[in-house]
């Protein structure tokens, strides 16, 4: 007896601890929600607050390794990224430099000039970065017009500039803001200016071509009026042209997500691109868009729909994006499920008063907020941790193993559509079709309740469909015997009557 008391103190003990390390929801200054079939904003547990606030004042600078370096303070700072040895670099605009540090904000580097052939290079207003997997750095460099490439240690490497791009040469002036590379060295672009798609470079830097051209569709109302409108009047309207794009990242397959504002159509404001420039991005929720609040609010700061300027890839398909409009970051799923908002506009901590780039810290996610030139950390609650951990069971095809994540995540809130939905998946896969409507109906999804009525039906009719036509074969064969015998009987009364 003694030893089973001491068995529960010590797995409440460690209960308790663990608990005690994780981030909770009940300290964070917003809100958490989703959306229900209707569009209707749902309240949801916090998935994910902020754990940790950094200014560049927080970087501890080595003196033995940096000797009479001050860091200072970020100047609008408008990109971060974390390369596969977790080293964090954050675009230093307004210094032109940038500053690369470990997780535990140790300074490890500060790039902000170069050598090609014994010439001194620096930046000028620098915009974007992205780190290879062989750590080969690539730096927009917006105000130079020019991409360069650098190796770990700050050697160079290459420079992209002085492009040729045919007959729009001397309209176009190349200031990259952000960039792109994949594995097999393609560098992809996205220009200040060019509306006509990403711009793409191959492996030796050479410029062919754009991808993800955003086609623009004019409102009824403006079609109605250019009609009416005389050729002067034409002339002084605004033009229907692309939307710029504003964020861009690489998965692990080699498809470039990138983000745009489609001010004009209220579309998806995310897209993902495969090699032939095609979006395909999927999103099985046909009554909703990928683009954030799906309601825009009109009145007070925030006024406005979402405005997507920056994403990033999650593992399990995955990916967050990063709202401008109310400084929030939306996750969805790679059925384009939305999974969880956090983040939101002040000044306590866990919010931002202008974000400009995002970045993922293992299960974490880092925020790059320029206008205080700090970085917001945010790492996931218990919730947060069980919906990851439950789409990447679904993601990974193993629906059956997800159900007991699912059944954890209800007990935290029941009205999760998700778990709803991945619940009644299961029980689909398993044959269970009746309980599958049940849960997938709770859940609204649509398509699943639909794969689910069908084969319960198909079930129900092979089941019964031979008992039926044994049925009818039967009463065919009662109805004919029973006409024989009328038809007999009736013989031979007719013959007795001839007989008298």
């Amino acid at each position: 007896m003694r030893i089973q008391k001491k068995a529960v103190a010590l797995v409440l003990v460690f209960i308790f601890t663990i608990a005690g390390m994780l981030p909770v929801a009940a300290d964070s200054p917003y809100l958490g929600y989703t959306f229900n079939f209707w569009r209707d904003m749902v309240p949801a547990p916090v998935a994910y607050v902020a754990t940790r606030s950094i200014t560049a004042a927080d970087i501890y600078v080595c003196a033995n390794t940096f000797p009479d370096v001050t860091l200072g303070s970020f100047s609008r700072a408008s990109d971060i990224f974390v390369d596969s040895n977790y080293i964090i670099y954050v675009v230093d605009t307004g210094n032109n430099r940038i500053v690369a540090f470990d997780q535990n904000l140790n300074l490890l580097r500060i790039i902000n000039s170069f050598e090609v052939g014994g010439e001194a290079h620096t930046f000028n207003s620098p915009g974007g970065i992205f780190v290879c997997d062989n750590l080969n750095i690539h730096i927009a460099d917006t105000e130079n017009n020019r991409i360069v490439t650098l190796d770990y240690d700050g050697n160079f490497i290459r420079m992209i500039y002085d492009l040729d791009m045919g007959d729009i040469e001397d309209e176009v002036i190349f200031r990259p803001d952000r960039i792109a590379v994949d594995r097999a060295g393609r560098t992809y672009a996205v220009v200040t200016g060019v509306f006509e798609g990403i711009m793409r470079f191959d492996e030796h830097g050479n410029f062919f071509g754009y991808m993800g051209t955003i086609t623009v569709r004019a409102s009824a109302a403006d079609l109605f009026w250019r009609r009416l409108a005389t050729e002067a009047q034409r002339e002084n309207q605004r033009r229907f042209i692309p939307t710029e794009f504003s964020g861009i990242c690489i998965d692990n397959y080699g498809f470039v997500f990138a983000t745009h504002a489609d001010v004009h159509g209220g579309g998806d404001q995310v897209m993902r691109l495969n090699p032939r420039g095609n979006n395909v991005i999927r999103n099985f929720n046909e009554n909703t868009n990928l683009s954030g609040d799906q309601r825009a609010h009109f009145h007070g700061r925030g006024a406005g729909p979402s405005v997507f300027i920056d994403v990033v890839t999650r593992p399990n398909g995955m990916y967050s994006v990063l709202d401008r409009t109310m400084n929030r970051v939306f996750t969805y799923d790679s059925e384009g499920n939305l999974l969880y908002v956090f983040g939101g506009d002040g000044e306590v901590m866990g919010t931002m008063r202008l974000p400009v780039a995002l970045c993922a810290l293992g299960d974490s996610i880092l925020v790059l907020d320029g206008a205080r030139g700090r970085i917001v950390q945010y790492s996931p609650t218990i919730y947060g941790m069980l919906i990851n951990e439950a789409v990447g069971l679904r993601y990974h095809g193993n629906e059956a193993g997800s159900v007991e994540v699912w059944q954890q995540i209800m007990l935290i809130n029941e009205f999760n559509t998700l778990a709803l939905t991945g619940i009644g998946r299961a029980h689909l896969l398993e044959g269970n079709y009746n309980m599958a409507m049940d849960y997938l109906r709770r859940g609204m999804d649509l398509r699943y309740y639909s794969f689910a009525l069908v084969r319960r039906r198909q079930v129900f009719v092979d089941t019964y469909l031979s008992y039926f036509l044994t049925g009818l074969l039967v009463v065919a064969v009662a109805l004919a015997g029973r006409s024989v015998y009328k038809n007999v009987k009736g013989l031979n009364a007719r013959g007795e009557e001839a007989y008298d």
